[in-house]
């Protein structure tokens, strides 16, 4: 009797989160060199068997196949780097195992054989013992269908490659921190397992780099060395532009220091307006919705800036992403909703991928950016809450010192009339 191998999902899962190491940095802003971005060896080496030779759409796998990923993990599991290093190498080792064993069907046999070997890991290094027969034990059972597709390496190395140093704290990035960050982007793409399904191994990666940029601003010249990278990736990858190309976009829209692209919809009510109808003003644009707890409890602190700073050059915008339009209409009518206009947004298939937030990139909610008067987005992050109303302060007392401290616009001068003498004033009568 055969039955789908049910261990490769579970243990890909368990392993990230119980072994992998998570290096923390000296702190950001600081002008130096990054940190080295340091790889494990099973991530930046090939071991094992192609990953297609056992994407095989689920249909059996043949015992001279398992046998030949056994022993490549035999291999791995005894290599130099690896008892260097085994919680750290065991964890990346162990994901490519289970990689090539999550599309392939296994008969009972040829789990229980694989089940025995993967215990016998645990006596052979017996001080990880407790966390390699824990995992296995706890998630051998769990997944009884095979997937569609293999997963991907990312979620194996992303420990290894952002580091707490990289983050400026909602401050401008030092060089150094763009740097590291580029090159922890490289190093996390540029692995060999990423190679053969380059576009769908990279989602992950640069979805977490767009992200991390989202933490500070990005000068000018910073953004003009990200997009040199991206260039010389869509030279190495020209199967992938499409994929590298979204993920440009992203940074080049949606990071502080860059002008917010326009937003062109209709309201709750059905009128059309557009973001761009506000410049001169300081935007808050609030992605939320009546489904989400969190946005529901941003409300109050909008609905303070909404009434403190109604005559100041301030203006809150929503994207609303609820399936029905009546539900924050009416939300809006009760008072609950603060009343600032709001696109609708909602009306895609799953109310949260409308055009609007798939445009931005918006995948958890609220997502609140601020902009400033001239359409730059200036904060992604710590603008929720308190945070967003002292961001808004801030701002607005920038913007009026910039207005107070800029120079006299010269008024031209009306020539002087001579007053009539009192000999013309005579002639004149």
């Amino acid at each position: 009797m055969k039955k789908p191998l049910p261990i490769a999902g579970a243990i890909i899962v368990s392993f990230t989160l119980g072994l992998v190491i998570s290096v923390s940095g000296s702190g950001a802003g600081s002008g130096s060199a990054h940190p080295p971005i340091d790889l494990p060896a099973a991530a930046t080496k090939v071991w094992f068997p192609p990953l297609a030779d056992y994407d095989n759409g689920g249909e059996p796998l043949d015992d001279e196949r398992l046998d030949a990923l056994i022993a490549t993990l035999d291999e791995a599991m005894t290599a130099d780097e690896t008892l260097a290093d085994i919680e750290r190498e065991a964890t990346v080792h162990l994901w490519n195992f289970f990689r090539r064993l999550a599309v392939p069907t296994a008969t009972e046999e040829q789990t229980d054989r694989m089940y025995a070997y993967l215990m016998g890991l645990g006596e052979r290094h017996p001080d990880h013992a407790d966390a390699i027969t824990d995992n296995v034990s706890r998630y051998i059972d769990r997944y009884a269908v095979p997937s569609t597709d293999p997963p991907t390496m990312s979620s194996a190395i992303v420990n290894y490659t952002y580091q707490d140093w990289f983050n400026p704290g909602d401050k401008p990035f030092s060089d150094a921190q763009i740097d590291g960050l580029v090159g922890a982007l490289g190093a996390a793409v540029g692995i060999p397992e990423a190679a053969d399904d380059f576009a769908r191994e990279s989602a992950t990666h640069f979805s977490l780099f767009a992200n991390r940029l989202q933490a500070g601003f990005v000068s000018d010249d910073q953004h003009e060395r990200i997009v040199e990278f991206f260039d010389e990736l869509r030279a190495r990858h020209p199967e992938a532009i499409e994929a590298i190309d979204k993920a440009l976009l992203r940074v080049e829209s949606f990071t502080p220091g860059r002008v917010a692209p326009n937003i062109v919809g209709r309201d709750t009510e059905g009128v059309e307006f557009a973001l761009e109808d506000y410049r001169g003003n300081i935007v808050v644009l609030i992605f939320s919705g009546e489904w989400c707890g969190p946005c529901i409890g941003e409300y109050p602190y909008h609905h303070f800036i909404l009434e403190q700073h109604k005559d100041d050059p301030l203006v809150l915008l929503g994207v609303n992403s609820d399936g029905d339009v009546e539900t924050i209409r009416a939300a809006k009518a009760s008072g609950k909703a603060p009343s600032y206009r709001t696109w609708w947004d909602g009306h895609a298939e799953v109310s949260t991928s409308g055009p609007i937030a798939t445009a931005w990139g918006v995948t958890g909610w609220p997502a609140i950016y601020v902009i400033d008067e001239e359409g730059v987005i200036q904060h992604v992050r710590s603008t929720r809450g308190g945070n967003l109303i002292a961001t808004v302060e801030r701002m607005l007392r920038d913007l009026r010192m910039r207005e107070y401290e800029a120079p006299a616009v010269p008024v031209p001068m009306t020539p002087a009339v001579s007053a009539p003498t009192t000999e013309n004033s005579e002639g004149n009568r």
